[in-house]
């Protein structure tokens, strides 16, 4: 049985490549506003990221980052991007039309594929890719569990991005992690992440989680429940149906607010997200930090 899954697993990624192609043959053609679609890496190319492959969600995220990260732009240029944990592009194509020749972007990961997919796709000379070696229990379980700095300097950057990075990080990693932005991040700097955080709309949300699809977003409302405590942990949960807590982790409000207050970060706007069976911006919360005020 194994096997007949693996083999129309295959099946099925051969034919969505092979009609995405032709698809995006006649969808070029026509593109006339919407910046950098056409430059989404191919299918299987985006195999190689470790999240979202389907060209419609990459459309989608590209797209509404582009708003996002243009709103929380810092007033201080060049504009100095870290994006953590980079994947295959999806952050740089919506960060790239608010870049100029003096700006810079660098993408952090932890997958070695991800970063050699990233430096033959993109070769501009204002982008570089960085390869980052941890350890997840999801992505990455066979690396050292040891926590250590990323590889770049103090205040080296004015706007730190990350999409669905501390969705998958543990307690400790959270907050190691969370300290690391306001490390590299330079006063003055914005930091815009998304994750699961737990607070009044998740439970004002909690007795509409059924079974039934969600209007928001084409899953089971009842999947986004976070019961069970990640490593025995009381404030970063996740879903009972994980097969490792780090497939998807939520963090309660107050232990939230407690690790941006002790990283030396504040809130500068909080968008919730359409996964607690709301309107919304995107599916994850989205929180823009910055450096605390003395």
């Amino acid at each position: 049985m194994v096997m007949i899954n693996r083999i129309a697993r295959k099946l099925g990624n051969l034919t969505y490549g092979t009609v995405e192609s032709i698809f995006r043959i006649y969808e070029h053609s026509n593109l006339s506003r919407a910046p950098g679609l056409a430059d989404i890496p191919k299918y299987k190319k985006r195999q190689g990221g470790l999240g979202t492959t389907t060209y419609g969600e990459w459309c989608y995220t590209v797209g509404l980052f582009q708003g996002i990260l243009k709103l929380a732009l810092p007033a201080e240029r060049p504009l100095k991007i870290l994006d953590v944990g980079c994947g295959v592009g999806r952050l740089y194509l919506a960060a790239r039309p608010s870049m100029n020749e003096e700006d810079h972007y660098t993408g952090l990961d932890l997958s070695k594929r991800c970063i050699d997919i990233c430096k033959s796709t993109y070769k501009e000379d204002n982008a570089t890719f960085v390869y980052y070696s941890t350890n997840n229990s999801y992505y990455k379980s066979k690396e050292a569990n040891n926590l250590q700095p990323w590889p770049l300097e103090d205040n080296s950057f004015n706007m730190v991005t990350a999409l669905s990075v501390w969705t998958h990080l543990r307690e400790e990693d959270w907050v190691f992690y969370l300290s690391e932005v306001k490390r590299v991040l330079s006063p003055g700097g914005k930091a815009v992440i998304s994750f699961f955080v737990l607070d009044k709309d998740y439970d004002a949300a909690l007795p509409r989680k059924t079974d039934e699809i969600s209007p928001y977003y084409p899953q089971q409302k009842n999947k986004w429940i976070f019961d069970k405590g990640a490593y025995g942990s009381k404030n970063w949960l996740c879903p009972a149906w994980v097969s490792v807590p780090e497939v998807a982790i939520g963090v309660r409000e107050h232990a939230f607010l407690d690790a941006i207050e002790k990283a030396g970060l504040r809130i500068s706007r909080f968008h919730s997200g359409s996964w607690k069976d709301q309107p919304a911006l995107f599916f994850q919360d989205i929180v823009e930090l910055e450096h605390k005020l003395d």
